[in-house]
């Protein structure tokens, strides 16, 4: 229990820690900066993109793209843990 006041930015890292959801707020911003790093081509083939298990998973509509980025996943998961600032994801899985 808090005691005084407390600055809002600890209120908050406690809530997050509390309630569990520093898991959820990494996956939505890995995945607003898998469509930032992807950008409009990418992103106009992409259906959907989810994060389990440090894992980003990237559902594409073209399969000329999806092997395109297989062929470059590594690269793609390097260039995405740069951008995020820390090593969130392992692996990016395109289906």
């Amino acid at each position: 229990m808090l005691s005084g006041p407390q600055p809002l930015g600890q209120i908050l890292k406690e809530v997050i820690k509390r309630w569990g959801l520093r898991g959820r707020i990494d996956a939505v911003h890995i995945i607003e900066t898998w469509a930032a790093l992807a950008g409009p081509q990418i992103n106009r083939v992409t259906d959907s993109a989810w994060v389990r298990d440090r894992k980003l998973y990237v559902r594409l509509t073209s399969a000329a793209w999806r092997h395109t980025l297989h062929l470059q996943r590594e690269q793609w998961c390097a260039r995405l843990n740069e951008a995020l600032g820390d090593r969130l994801v392992d692996e990016i899985v395109f289906k």
